[in-house]
This record gives C-alpha cells, structure tokens and sequence, in this order.
C-alpha cells in the first residue's frame, strides 16, 4: 500500500491491492486525489436541479435547460438529427500545450443537449437526467417513472411527489430511501408498507403512524397496537390535515427517528459489501445506492446493473467504467467519460453516442477513431493516443491552486460546466460561498426574484380543506426567504396536479419552496462517508456477554447518538 497525501485536502490515503490491480488493467496511474475528493469533483460535473430557460441553438425552440451562459444547447430533436456538422468543431494536438485545456477549448464550443434524457421521455420539460418516463414536473434522476413530482433519484414510481431515493412507489409522498410503499407518507428506510404515515425502519405494515422497528404490522399507532376505531381516532386527532398539525407530527418524527434502532447499513440481499443502500450486488466496497446484479464496484454511487466500476457516478448497465459519470447504454471500457451513451473505449470524451476508440472528443455521433474532434484512420489514432497519454504525464494541467492533472485524472475543478452549487456535490458536501473559494471551485451568485405580490406562508390556510381554486393563480414566498443555503427560489407556485394530490391525501399545502423542500429531505440522509464503529447493543438475551464487539463500517458518524447495531443484534431484536 502506497500511502500519499491528497492534492486537494492534503490527508493521507492509501490505495489497496485490489485498487492497484484495477488500475494497472486499465492501463492508468494510481490517484494522487482522495476518495472524497475525487467523488466531489465528479460531483461537480453532474448538475440536476439548476435549471434556466433558453433557446435551442439551431431550431429556435424555447427550452428549460441544465446549462446557463452562452454555450450553444441543442433540443433533442436537433442534438439527435444530422442537421448539424458533428466534426465542425475540431482541433488538432498542440503538443505545446497540456491536453486539458485543449478539451476545455472544445467543450466550449460545441453544442450540448439541454438535458439529459434517454428513452421515452413525455411531458416533462421540467424534469432532468430522465429516462422512459412522462409526466415528471421538477422530477430529476429518475428512471421508468409515471406522474411524479418534485422528486429526485426515484425509479419505477407513478402518481408520487416529494420522494428522494426511492423504487417502486405508488401514491406517496415524502418517502425517503423506501421501496413498494402504496399510499404512504413520510417514510424513511421503508418497505411494502400500505395506508401508513410517519414510519421508520418498518416493513410489510399497514394502517401504522408514528412507528419504528416494526415488520408485519396493522393498526399501530406510537408503536402500540390498537384497534381499527382507536388507530383511526388516534390519527385523526393528529390534525395531519394542518399545517400545525404535519409540523407537529414531523417534530415527533424526528425525535422517534432519533431513539430508534438503526442498522449499521441498509444492504439487502449482497455479499462482501462495504457502503450504505446496496441491494443484489455483490464485491462492493465503499460505495452507495448500488442496485439490481451490480458487481465488483468500489467508491462509487447511483449504479445500476453494472459491473466492474470504480469512481463513478449515475451508471446504468455500464462495464469497465473509471472516473465516469452519467454513462449509460452499455457502455464499456471509458475512462474519465461524461454523458456518453452506448459507446465502448472512450477516454476523456464528452456527450458522446453509439462511439468507439475516441479520444477528447465531444458531442460525436457513430464515431471512431477521433481525438478532438478530428478523424484518424486506426493506425494513426493508436499511436497518437499511446503519445498523448505519455503527453498528459509529461505536461499535466496545472490549476491556480497548484493542483497538478495528468493521464488517469478526472477533469480540472476549474473547467467544470457548472458552480459548485449547481451540482450534487453542493447536496452531499454543502460547503459555503467563501469555502468554495478557498478551495477554487466555481460558484454562482445567488439571483434574487421578484417577490411582489406573493403571498407569506403564514396567510396561507391551515387546513387544506380551505384551500380553494385561485391558490393556483398565486405566488407563494418560501418561508425561508432566501436565508437558508438551500438553493432558495425565495417565492413558489402550487400547479394543479399537485393542488388535487394534497387534496385527496388530505394534505396542507407547503410552506417552503421546492428546493428547499428537496433539502429538508436530505437532512434524513447519512452522508457519503464510512466510519470503523462497534456494535452498540448491550442487550442481556442476544448471542453475547455485555456489549456486544462486533465491529463494522458505517456512515453513521461516531458522535451520533443513534444506537447502531450490528447485522446480528438488529436480526435478533427488530426482526
């Protein structure tokens, strides 16, 4: 093991054997960044919430795209036909100069899709990083999904609003890393639950509130079983209706979230795993929402049935990928790849489709054998790129900060396409304007809006049986005004599929702005990080003496004050 400090937080890492053997597969150097921050860095490549108008570049068409500025976006029509020169855009090798910049200089230039969508997409303008779905209103991340709103990294939902990490969800609201929930709301870590609300750590329930630790359970209410009268009575009396009574309700919640057990991570069905969300996979190490038969993953989230991926973010079905991210289609073989859809043997190459054997290039289509742009035959492209590795070694990409960027690392801080708080990076290592700074990566200035003329959350009615039809004309001020670091839209609007969801859930209306709402439910969330813990369960009738000495990785961080157990304990006292 080769122990190195990190070039951006200057903290010691070592690199494993396996991690070697990858990098040596490959054909790349080892990392002279940090795990953490190689992730932030990728991170800050993959913006899914800022959205801003703008037109398509060649057809004029209005668009709700990811990008600001003045870098040409295409609509998806026109990225897709052949109505523009792919290879228009080109440069030769300035040997003189490191190759990043020379990328850099490209990626400016030529012409983007506003968003990232794959498959079917229907009526969902105002949606982001969508594939195979319709209906998706401020829905980001989200895959086969139908009518959902205001929800991020949500798969195979219908008829659903405010969720964050969730699969298979029908009629629910605010369900947070859950799973085949049916007309359930505010659920965290749960599972086939019915008819619930306010559940945590609960699976196969119906007709529960304000319960934990549970499996297999009806007509529980604060954990006490009660009868069909009493649970109804109980619930009723909470006023859930209200916004006095919700607030009320999501205080306890907290609180019970709090002295509940916890498990020291939700991995279902997967061997040899290290990380926090990893279902049917297996040989994972140190990563997190990983799904459906991924295999041999390491430091990287939001896979999907993929394989031999390591620091990666947002792959589905996707093999042999390093330092990629938003890659799909089968993708195979790509090396510090973004946005490139079924294509194979792609290095540092951008918004590239069905390509293969490119190097530096950006936006092609059914291309081979290209660096910059421009066409090689076969054998001049191979011994260009064996120069132009050896070339990025040689003269790396040096930033203000004096962090060096050579072959087998991600893309510079500084050409990100996005602010540091545009990104996910901002939602899983929220950092401040004058960090961000400090540590060179972009920022954006927050832009006031208008707030003339909307109403303050507080004249909103309490009760959602109140709320008549001209709320849809109104502009509400989000109650937290822009003071929160939230990505605060300071004012919002209640459009109308969501108006007729909280009336038939029975639901007051929301007082805080969607980003805002989106950020409260992150704060549920542990972070990505892992933490060596023991076992705190010190119960008498478990399978040892005093506390328990099982030990794990968590990322439940040890100062909490949650009582974590190990796999065992949690079988022996939940289950």
């Amino acid at each position: 093991m080769d122990t190195r400090a990190c070039q951006n937080c200057k903290q010691d890492f070592a690199p494993d054997a396996d991690d070697m053997a990858f990098y040596k597969k490959i054909g790349v150097p080892a990392p002279t960044f940090c795990r953490e921050c190689r992730m932030v860095r990728r991170m800050l490549w993959r913006n899914v919430r800022s959205l801003y108008r703008r037109e398509c570049s060649l057809c004029k068409k209005v668009l709700i795209s990811m990008y600001d500025g003045d870098t040409p976006v295409f609509c998806t029509e026109c990225y897709a036909g052949d109505g523009w020169d792919r290879h228009a855009v080109s440069s030769d090798i300035d040997w003189t100069s490191d190759f990043f910049s020379q990328i850099n200089a490209l990626l400016v230039l030529q012409p983007r899709v506003y968003q990232y969508r794959l498959g079917t997409v229907i009526n969902s303008d105002y949606g982001n990083s969508v594939v195979n779905t319709k209906d998706a209103y401020l829905a980001y991340s989200v895959i086969e999904c139908d009518n959902i709103l205001y929800s991020e990294s949500v798969d195979k939902t219908k008829d659903s609003m405010e969720c964050f990490a969730c699969i298979g969800l029908d009629q629910c609201s605010w369900n947070i890393c859950s799973e085949k929930n049916y007309n359930s709301h505010h659920m965290f870590q749960t599972q086939s639950c019915i008819d619930s609300q306010f559940l945590f750590d609960c699976v196969n329930c119906q007709q529960c509130c304000l319960s934990s630790n549970m499996r297999n359970q009806q007509y529980v209410f604060r954990n006490k079983k009660l009868s069909k009268e009493e649970y109804e009575k109980a619930v009723s009396e909470l006023k859930l209706d209200t916004m006095s009574g919700l607030t009320a309700a999501k205080k306890e919640f907290r609180a019970l979230i709090a002295g509940s057990i916890h498990k020291y991570a939700q991995n279902i069905a997967s061997q040899n795993v290290t990380g926090d969300f990893i279902s049917h996979s297996k040989n994972v190490k140190y990563s997190f929402d990983v799904a459906q038969s991924s295999e041999d993953i390491s430091y990287s989230s939001r896979i999907i049935t993929s394989r031999d991926i390591k620091d990666c973010y947002a792959i589905l079905t996707g093999e042999r990928e390093y330092e990629t991210l938003s890659g799909s289609g089968n993708a195979y073989n790509q090396i510090a790849c973004v946005m490139c859809l079924g294509s194979r043997d792609l290095e540092y190459s951008l918004f590239c489709i069905n390509s293969a054997d490119c190097f530096g290039c950006v936006g092609l289509k059914n291309a081979q054998y290209c660096i910059l742009n421009k066409q090689y035959s076969k054998e001049e492209y191979e011994k260009l790129v064996s120069k132009l590795r050896q070339h990025m070694m040689v003269m790396p990409y040096v930033d203000a900060k004096g962090r060096s960027f050579g072959y087998g690392e991600f893309y510079p801080y500084d050409f990100a396409m996005y602010a540091y708080n545009e990104t996910i990076a901002q939602d899983n290592f929220p950092i401040t304007e004058d960090i961000a700074k400090e540590r060179g990566y972009p920022w954006k200035a927050r832009e006031k809006r208008p707030t003339e003329g909307a109403i303050s959350a507080s004249e909103l009615p309490d009760a959602i049986a109140n709320v008549s039809d001209d709320m849809l004309k109104k502009t509400v001020l989000c109650s937290h005004v822009g003071e929160c670091g939230h990505q605060c839209t300071e004012v919002f609007k209640i459009i109308d599929r969501e108006l007729a969801f909280y009336r038939v859930k029975g639901q007051p209306l929301p007082e805080l702005c969607p980003n805002c709402r989106h950020y409260e439910r992150l704060g549920y969330r542990n972070t990505f990080h892992l933490y060596s813990r023991s076992c705190m369960c010190a119960q008498e009738n478990h399978d040892h003496l005093g506390i328990c000495q099982n030990q794990f990785e968590t990322s439940y961080a040890p100062e909490r004050q949650e009582l974590v157990y190990c796999e065992s304990c949690y079988q022996q006292e939940v289950i």
